[in-house]
């Protein structure tokens, strides 16, 4: 009698867990349709309209996302997109992290260790380019970004390799990964260094009892600095020669 009670429940587990399989094979899909789609219908020529167009689409990935939540009865929250219990605290702590990074940033690429982001070369100089970029930093870089990486495939992840410790620990590592292969025209060293930040931001997540907002605010700081960086000096274009 005992085994036909759980049995049951296993298997009950084992379908919650292939349906975040399946959130995410559609997320992924709906992630690449969508700017296929939208391409179809505009081709943004600059870079300005690059900007608005990526965030158009990005939102647009959002709200799938939203609806798979909904439709599988969580919550935002259940994601990480809760209110901190202390603002302030949140937002000192996203600030030092984005001040750690853009410094770590700054002198490996002085040193010559420089990702290739020569696709941003044309801020430089350019004050009205340079506020599209922090703004779209604030909102693709900082919200989606974290949204789906940190968020919705690192919740799904840990989720489908069963929720323990050990599952949340491989998920922040796979969803690194992911996130910087998806960086890929910044060169392999891009990748390298954008997988890590992606590690941290989501270690970072853990660290604040699974809650986006640091993870969020801080990557949204440090990418719109570093619009303003290429502003005075331009962006990186690759190796250094030493």
């Amino acid at each position: 009698m005992a085994e036909d009670q759980v049995q049951p429940e296993k298997r009950v587990r084992g379908l919650r867990r292939f349906r975040y399989l399946i959130d995410i094979i559609v997320l992924v899909i709906a992630s690449i349709v969508l700017p296929i789609g939208f391409g179809a219908v505009y081709t943004p020529q600059s870079l300005q309209s690059q900007f608005v167009f990526a965030a158009v689409a990005q939102f647009a990935a959002v709200a799938v996302a939203w609806l798979l939540v909904r439709l599988r009865g969580e919550r935002l929250a259940d994601i990480g997109l809760k209110r901190p219990e202390n603002w302030w605290r949140t937002v000192i702590i996203s600030l030092l992290a984005a001040a750690l990074v853009f410094a770590a940033m700054y002198f490996s690429e002085k040193a010559g260790f420089r990702r290739d982001l020569s696709r941003f070369k044309a801020v430089q100089g350019n004050l009205e380019l340079t506020v599209y970029g922090v703004f779209y930093a604030l909102i693709g870089a900082g919200f989606y970004e974290e949204f789906m990486f940190r968020g919705f495939l690192f919740q799904g992840l840990a989720m489908l390799f069963d929720a323990s410790r050990g599952a949340w620990i491989a998920a922040c590592i796979v969803q690194a990964a992911l996130f910087g292969a998806g960086h890929s025209y910044q060169n392999p060293l891009g990748m390298l260094i954008t997988g890590t930040l992606g590690m941290l931001m989501g270690f970072l997540v853990l660290a604040s009892g699974r809650n986006l907002w640091p993870a969020i605010i801080g990557h949204g700081v440090y990418d719109a600095s570093r619009f303003v960086l290429f502003y005075f000096q331009g962006p990186p274009l690759g190796w250094a020669a030493f």
